[in-house]
Order: C-alpha cells, then structure tokens, then sequence
C-alpha cells in the first residue's frame, strides 16, 4: 500500500503537469530535476494539503512554505523529496546551480565535484588578483542530501575522509583551547548600538587577561587545522577507494554521512545509483574510529607545545596589525531562530 508520501507526491505531480504519469519514466526523472518555479508552486500547493492539511493556491504556496515550522517541515520533507529527488534513491543535492543545470548533468559525485572545484577557482581569481590556485581534491567542501534509505527519508552528509577528520579536529581543538585557556564572549560598549541598516554586533571575548594569548594559540591552531586538512588529503590519493558510512539520529530525523577517502571513490559513484554503488566500497566503521582517535590524540598534544611554546615566549605587548571590521546585523536577522535552551 502507497504511504501517505507516495499519495502526496503522487497527486503533486500530476497538478505540476497532468501528462507527468503518462511519461517515460527518464521523462519523468528529468521533469523532477528541472521543474520551474510555476509547476513547483502548484506542486509544493498540493504537498501542504495532503500532508499538513494546509489549503493554499499555488501563487501562495512559496510563502507559506518559507513560513513553515521545522515541525511542519520535518513532516513535509519526505513527500518533497518524492517530487524532487533523482535515481534509484530519489537523491536531491541542497546545492544551488547555475541556470539549466541540474544534478542530472552530473553523472558520478565526481562529475560534480571537480566542476565545483572550477567554479571556486574562477570566482577567487577574480576576486583576488595575486590568487595563486589550489589543487583538486576531493569534497573540500561538504555537500548536503536528502535521499531515501529503504524507503524512508535520510538526510545526509558527503564528506571527504580528509576533511571529516578535520572537522573533529577541529572542535576537539577548540575544546582543548578553552581548557588551556578559559573563556567566554560578553557584549562590548558597543553592542546594540543603532546603526544605518541594523545594529552593531560588538561581542569580545574575556579571558582573564589573557585574551592576547587565546589570540594567538586560536590563530595557530586554525593554521594547524589546514596544514593538517592538506597532509592528510595528499596522503588519501593514492589509496584504494573507499566510502565509511556513518548512522545517526539528529534534530529527530535518521541521518547518514557518506565520507569518500579520495577522488577515486567519487568517480566510482553515480548520482542516480548513490547507494548501490556505495556499497561494494564500504569501508569499517573501526578503521574511522582509529583515524578520529590518532588525529585527536594528535591535535591535543601539538596544541598542548604550542599553549607552552605562548606561556614561554609569546610577548603579549607586541600586537598583530589587523583591519578592524564593523557588523551589523539588519533587524529580524535571528527571528525564527530557535533560543539555545529550545530544542532545533
């Protein structure tokens, strides 16, 4: 029996264009890929009846979604994915692109990987002139998901195993510091204060004094955390492909991060046959728990010569130049953003 999903997305689709079910099913695939702005708001239109009883006309649909509870759009999310999603898995990338382009001009992660890699090159090179470029590897910036793993909506992370392992480095590291280095951030004179467009955001950290030394380890360790990134993804080329895929549950919903160790492992992976082609390259879960424990215990012991290295030598009174930025943030900047004692 269809799930209350299926029933949903069923009948968005025909209301997004009534010939959709007499398609072929490429035909189909295409159309969920590349739909415009109108079909998706008579889809989208049906989706919030069907499933959150909401009675709308397509021209109101867009703005009755931006306003959507994460509730309602936990509950949503799903039946979307049914009138968006590519493959086998109903894949969907939460990744802008270009105009007439979708996931389905990307065959493999790969595809789309290296072409994304361009598009940044390109946009530094015009933004900095003396840009000297950066080599390719693999998934050097993560990419987010939402597919379906044995019927059910997952949302997922793609990550290279290079740059997971230094995301967990990284937040170790900046537990590690505040331990070294105890501190918290409170308003400055000028918080608050009106300004043309907004506000001023004048928050400053205090760290009993030492706040020239937390400067100063924060500006190392984030150095470290590069080099770190940059070692270990050279040291992944030339390896065997692999893929570590990690379970868990987070905000309530399944979740599921997909962690390529290098460039091969992408080629090997189509888009519209994620899962099954993930599979054949499943990697131990017990081999990424022993590379998070070596980097950790790395990361802690180089941090630990370097807060003795600053307690030694570092001399407080000699300050680094740097710009002074102001922010200012525009009004209703943070509605809608849940308080940090509510759940997100």
């Amino acid at each position: 029996m269809p799930s209350r999903s299926e029933i949903a997305a069923r009948k968005a689709l025909m209301a997004a264009d009534s010939h959709y079910h007499a398609w072929r099913p490429d035909d189909q695939e295409r159309f969920r890929a590349t739909m415009d702005a109108a079909a998706r708001s008579r889809a989208n239109a049906v989706l919030l009846h069907e499933v959150l009883g909401i009675t709308c006309n397509a021209d109101d649909a867009a703005s009755i979604m931006d306003n959507l509870s994460l509730a309602q759009l936990s509950q949503l999310n799903e039946a979307k994915l049914l009138t968006a999603g590519i493959g086998e898995d109903f894949v969907f990338l939460n990744e802008s692109m270009e105009a007439n382009t979708s996931l389905l001009d990307f065959t493999t992660l790969h595809d789309y990987d290296y072409a994304d890699h361009l598009y940044q090159e390109q946009a530094n090179r015009k933004e900095f002139a003396d840009y000297a470029g950066r080599e390719y590897f693999a998934l050097r910036f993560s990419h987010w998901v939402r597919l379906l793993v044995n019927g059910r909506l997952h949302y997922g992370s793609l990550y290279s195993l290079a740059g997971y392992l230094a995301d967990v480095v990284e937040e170790t590291g900046l537990e590690r510091i505040d331990t070294l280095i105890p501190h918290q951030y409170v308003e400055g004179k000028n918080h608050g204060r009106a300004e043309t467009g907004g506000y001023l955001w004048d928050m400053q950290v205090d760290a009993a004094g030492q706040e020239a030394q937390l400067d100063e380890l924060t500006r190392r360790w984030y150095g470290y955390v590069q080099q770190r990134w940059l070692e270990l993804s050279q040291s992944f080329v030339a390896v065997p492909p692999a893929v570590f895929m990690v379970d868990h549950v987070q905000d309530g919903d399944p979740h599921r991060d997909f962690i390529f160790n290098n460039a091969t492992a992408l080629k090997a992976v189509r888009w519209k046959h994620l899962l099954a082609d993930c599979a054949p390259l499943r990697a131990n879960p017990v081999d990424l728990l022993r590379l998070e424990q070596q980097e950790v215990d790395r990361a802690v012991r180089w941090l630990d010569l370097a807060h003795e290295d600053i307690r030694q030598n570092f001399d407080p009174r000699v300050v680094r130049l740097e710009k002074r930025r102001k922010i200012v943030i525009a009004p209703g900047a943070f509605d809608g953003l849940p308080d940090s004692d509510e759940p997100v």
